[in-house]
């Protein structure tokens, strides 16, 4: 047999009143006079009271925060129709209209943070789709939700790459990997809400489909930047043979540093990327020199600025 369970129901503790109006005293005395045993038609006249005055008016009467009656002594039931009988409509007590007061700035400010954050999310996502190379969808982990709420990731419908080689898989969120054994699981694509994925969103500045050229390597896009400030030179020492300088900067027991900090074979892997090129005529290296400048082609500044 299973055994009886025994629900006990306690009252908690109240906070001390604090009431608003001076009948107070004497209400509580004559409550404390009815109060004992109550029948059906007693808390029939309560919950009366408590009906056509409402919550607020309870509070007010009682002097605290009123929870129900069914959480309150019989006391208090009676200090409510007593007041009741009498008209009473006394002020909330000023703990209760500071605290509602302070509850209402903290959900004002709640909704503040609230709208800028989704301002953000929106100006951020409309810079990353105007970055993207192909078009881009949002969709929403229907499986997981964290504290905010789910995840909304990002999603192409080709395979695309980033980086030198990391490949994205089409229908796939852009922060998973191809080889992940356990999907994201996504819902429809959604209109116009912005991802929230973070790792997404810095995917989808960086995705190319896979026929495009990869990005410039962090050294690569540094030469880039000193080709297109002119200070990248093929010069021809005195018997020796053709060398790509930097003239920006002093070589070290060439020429006494005129020359330049050697950079031919970067140099070298731009040209056959097809970034930059080099003038046939000679013109004034940045060290009183003379060479033959390298200039970035139409698809090196937009590497460099991609």
């Amino acid at each position: 047999m299973r055994p009886h369970r025994h629900v006990v129901t306690i009252t908690l503790p109240q906070p001390d009143p604090s009431p608003a109006y001076p009948e107070y005293e004497e209400l509580l005395h004559e409550a404390g006079r009815r109060d004992g045993l109550i029948g059906p038609q007693d808390i029939a006249r309560m919950e009366d009271a408590i009906g056509r005055r409402g919550g607020d008016w309870c509070t007010a009467v009682l002097g605290r925060p009123f929870p129900g009656l069914g959480r309150v002594p019989s006391r208090d039931g009676w200090l409510l129709v007593l007041a009741d009988e009498r008209g009473l409509t006394p002020a909330l007590p000023e703990f209760v209209v500071q605290a509602r007061a302070e509850e209402a700035s903290q959900r004002q400010r709640r909704a503040t943070l609230a709208a800028l954050k989704s301002e953000t999310e929106k100006r951020r996502w409309a810079l990353g789709v105007g970055a993207a190379a192909v078009e881009l969808a949002v969709r929403e982990n229907v499986r997981h939700s964290g504290v905010g709420g789910s995840l909304r990731h990002v999603t192409a419908a080709v395979d695309l790459l980033s980086g030198r080689s990391r490949r994205h898989a089409a229908g796939r969120a852009l922060c998973e990997t191809v080889g992940r054994t356990n999907p994201l699981h996504l819902g429809e694509p959604l209109e116009g809400r912005p991802a929230t994925c973070q790792r997404c969103i810095e995917y989808a500045e960086k995705v190319r489909t896979l026929d495009a050229p990869a990005p410039p390597t962090p050294s690569e896009a540094a030469l880039l930047r000193l080709i297109q400030s002119g200070a990248v030179f093929t010069v021809r020492p005195a018997r020796r043979q053709p060398t790509v300088r930097d003239t920006s900067v002093r070589s070290h027991g060439v020429a006494s540093g005129a020359l330049g900090r050697k950079v031919d074979a970067a140099a070298a892997k731009v040209q056959r990327r097809g970034w930059a090129v080099v003038d046939e005529a000679n013109s004034a290296t940045q060290r009183g020199g003379f060479g033959q400048r390298w200039r970035l082609t139409d698809a090196g500044t937009a590497a460099l600025e991609g």
